[in-house]
């Protein structure tokens, strides 16, 4: 969904599990984390925390910030290019992966006629 939303469908594809547990390679504890495969590891995917799930937006919020890395680099860190690119994404899905809809009020349906 966010791939075509806000990268128009270019990024590759990426599998997206939950974790128990996410540990950075130094040994931090993570939130999620984008894992782009390896020699030994050939499958990429991004791994959200278990227990963000059903915590809307930060579960999104944290898809999100993965699939930036995955258009930018693994390490690619959050700077200046991540943050623009962060707010460009943001802008092209109208904020909605923040949970800010502002969509105009639905109308009643029309009576079914019988």
């Amino acid at each position: 969904m966010y791939n075509k939303q806000c990268f128009d469908g270019s990024l590759p594809f990426v599998a997206v599990i939950w974790a128990e547990r996410i540990t950075q390679p130094d040994g931090t504890p993570a939130n999620a984390i984008y894992v782009p495969g390896d020699a030994v590891l050939r499958r990429r995917y991004i791994a959200i925390d278990g227990r963000l799930s059903g915590m809307f937006p930060l579960e999104r919020l944290c898809l999100f910030d993965e699939m930036i890395h995955v258009k930018l680099g693994p390490e690619s860190g959050h700077g200046e290019d991540f943050i623009a690119e962060f707010k460009r994404a943001l802008d092209a899905n109208k904020w909605e992966v923040m949970g800010c809809i502002d969509a105009s009020p639905q109308k009643p349906a029309s009576p079914s006629p019988v």
